[in-house]
């Protein structure tokens, strides 16, 4: 093997080679909590949960949003076959020590491979091609970090690691867009988020996006290159509280207090953004502080989009919530500083997100901002909101059912209905 593969190989563990014992991320917000018995292959709202993992394996998303088949499928590999110890015996994906196995150290393992490729690309002046690898080395950050939950030390490292290879991407204004991080004030704390647009010039719609609690601010590059750009909207992706780079504001009630500040900050700072033709989006739980902000504040969207909204029998329905995988737990239990091991504690104050009990919905629709509303059968199976969104609070309504979708459609369906909604409110 030759110093560059040394280096190359040797470079993960450099990096992240623990100074002392970190919790394994199945342990974090989960202290004593047994694995849920919710059956082999279950969806919990269109995510692919499978028994003997605690994280969902969203391939097909993966693939979609830029990671190679390949090597997902030997970093998967290399998780089950490693003999290493395991924090939960019953899944592959618990591997205590960071080596060998675990989950962090083999996604991140093959992000640094595509970080070494690109700087080889860099430096024989082909940007392209190292915009390209620094593209799946953040996409392996990303799948190495999830379910970003605060305190998990190795995966913050590797979602640092991600943010840095996704700045990268963009060396190339003119082939890849403008990008820049802009850091605004919620609650007193410093929360930042990620503008990605035409260029820095022209004056441009803008598209917030709130990321699901499985998502992370680099899921959604796609969304703009092979989309809005090209239509010329931007979009500034920003963080749900408690996670990435909003993880100091604590999710409760307010939801909404993130996406009220980022769109108060583009208005007053950005001078290239058009205030009066900005609109949001959001995914599931994400969906909730958009509906939320468009509910209080009607006047500052021009049109939302909601992916298989959450915002009222997701929090109110025990049934939907204790068929919730492990991950799926500890993730909103962290969001919340609470511990899902007292789950049956944990239930009933989520129904303070709940838009209808809020006093936000009623039982008959008012508001009259343009509303997308996509659907899934998975969605549907499992979560009524839908009704709630169409009859209970926007009158303007553009609903999508996809009642035949394959998982692997999922994506470039919904990224497509979403971009051409926003074409005609936001261009018009």
């Amino acid at each position: 093997m030759s110093d560059s593969q040394n280096t190359s190989a040797n470079l993960s563990e450099i990096l992240f080679k623990p100074k002392h014992d970190y919790i394994e991320t199945s342990l974090i917000s989960n202290s004593g909590c047994p694995l849920p018995d919710v059956g082999d292959g279950l969806h919990f709202m269109g995510s692919p949960f499978r028994s003997k993992w605690y994280r969902p394996l969203n391939l097909y998303t993966w693939t979609y949003l830029g990671g190679n088949n390949l090597d997902i499928e030997l970093a998967l590999s290399n998780i089950i076959m490693s003999k290493n110890e395991r924090s939960r015996e019953t899944c592959f994906d618990t591997v205590s020590q960071y080596g060998a196995g675990n989950w962090i150290y083999e996604f991140s393992s093959i992000a640094q491979e595509r970080v070494m490729r690109a700087r080889l690309a860099t430096e024989q002046g082909n940007l392209p091609e190292a915009s390209h690898h620094y593209r799946m080395a953040s996409r392996y950050f990303a799948i190495a970090a999830y379910p970003n939950l605060k305190g998990d030390v190795l995966a913050a490292q590797a979602s640092l690691l991600g943010r840095q290879a996704y700045r990268k991407i963009f060396n190339d204004e003119k082939e890849f867009g403008y990008y820049k991080e802009l850091t605004f004030l919620v609650r007193g704390e410093k929360v930042t988020g990620h503008l990605h647009s035409v260029d820095n010039k022209t004056l441009q719609p803008c598209v917030i996006v709130v990321t699901a609690y499985g998502d992370t601010s680099t899921d959604y590059y796609r969304l703009f290159s092979d989309y809005f750009r090209k239509m010329g909207i931007a979009i500034f992706v920003i963080d749900m509280p408690g996670m990435g780079d909003a993880s100091k504001i604590t999710l409760d009630a307010n939801t909404s207090d993130i996406l009220e500040a980022a769109v108060d900050y583009l208005r007053e700072h950005v001078n290239y953004i058009d205030s009066s033709a900005i609109g949001a989006m959001g995914y599931r739980f994400s969906s909730n502080p958009v509906a939320r902000l468009a509910l209080l504040r009607p006047d500052v969207f021009k049109a939302i989009a909601l992916a298989s909204p959450a915002v009222h029998n997701a929090y109110i329905n025990h049934k939907l919530l204790n068929n919730m995988p492990l991950a799926a737990r500890s993730s909103l239990a962290n969001r919340l500083n609470l511990d899902a091991s007292n789950w049956e504690t944990i239930v009933p104050q989520m129904q303070m997100l709940s838009l209808k009990k809020q006093g936000l919905i009623g039982y008959h629709a008012s508001n009259k901002v343009p509303v997308l509303s996509v659907f899934t059968p998975v969605d549907l199976k499992f979560n009524d909101d839908d009704l709630a969104v169409i009859n209970n609070a926007f009158t303007n309504n553009t609903v999508i059912k996809h009642k035949h979708i394959r998982v692997s459609e999922f994506a470039p369906k919904v990224f497509n209905d979403i971009a051409l909604f926003f074409k005609e409110h936001l261009l018009s």
